[in-house]
């Protein structure tokens, strides 16, 4: 059984409601991103995907692991209220771990980017290299559900795994998580995860990001 804690978050006006799930060991926190959030994402997410020259400038593609067919770069200073709200969940997170507030003098630096899915795509078991990684899903296949659906033994169609210790009789050694729009997870960079692929026609998109504290001086590529 999952171990689940609930808290409540303030980011000026905006309350923040968030859990914190142990299906075998590391923490995994869980939030809805608020949904003017998931639009601002999409806006921006758009106006690089769908600009041949723009998205070629920022491809990231050669740095990250996946079979997908485009995967661009984003600057999360340029959207509103983003920062803020990835900073609130990292903090969030590093007091439930921890169990105390980051050091004084210590930032929050972040590197994100958008991973734009299509039929048979998909991502291979990887780590990060940070100290938390997430993802919050911005879109989903039209006919993903009833694709979803149709998978009658453990069904994985454009999933996202978590994996844990090795597979035994004693021991749960993954949490599947079905996308939904506007789910948000954070987690431990050296956490294994895999992406599943999938047959819907249409795209499957995310926003992905990895989170850095640092102690006054910047982490070289990263925005802070």
């Amino acid at each position: 059984m999952d171990r689940k804690y609930n808290e409540n978050r303030m980011s000026e006006n905006l309350e923040l409601k968030y859990d914190i799930y142990q299906p075998f060991g590391p923490s995994i926190l869980k939030v809805k991103m608020p949904r003017q959030f998931v639009n601002l994402l999409n806006v921006e997410a758009d106006t690089i995907l769908y600009d041949d020259k723009l998205s070629k400038e920022h491809d990231w593609s050669h740095n990250l692991a996946g079979n997908v067919k485009k995967e661009v770069m984003i600057d999360v200073n340029k959207i509103p209220n983003i920062r803020e709200f990835l900073g609130t969940m990292s903090q969030a997170y590093y007091r439930h771990t921890i169990k105390q507030e980051p050091a004084p003098g210590s930032k929050v630096a972040f590197r994100s980017w958008i991973v734009s899915q299509y039929a048979g795509d998909f991502n291979p078991m990887h780590i990060h290299d940070a100290n938390l990684s997430g993802v919050a899903f911005l879109k989903i296949p039209p006919g993903f559900d009833e694709e979803y659906k149709k998978e009658d033994h453990h069904p994985t169609a454009g999933c996202l795994e978590f994996l844990g210790s090795m597979p035994n009789h004693f021991a749960n050694h993954s949490y599947l998580v079905k996308p939904e729009v506007g789910d948000f997870y954070l987690f431990p960079s050296w956490l294994t995860h895999q992406v599943y692929p999938f047959r819907s026609e249409g795209e499957r998109r995310s926003f992905a990001f990895n989170v850095h504290f640092t102690m006054d001086k910047p982490v070289k590529g990263v925005d802070v």
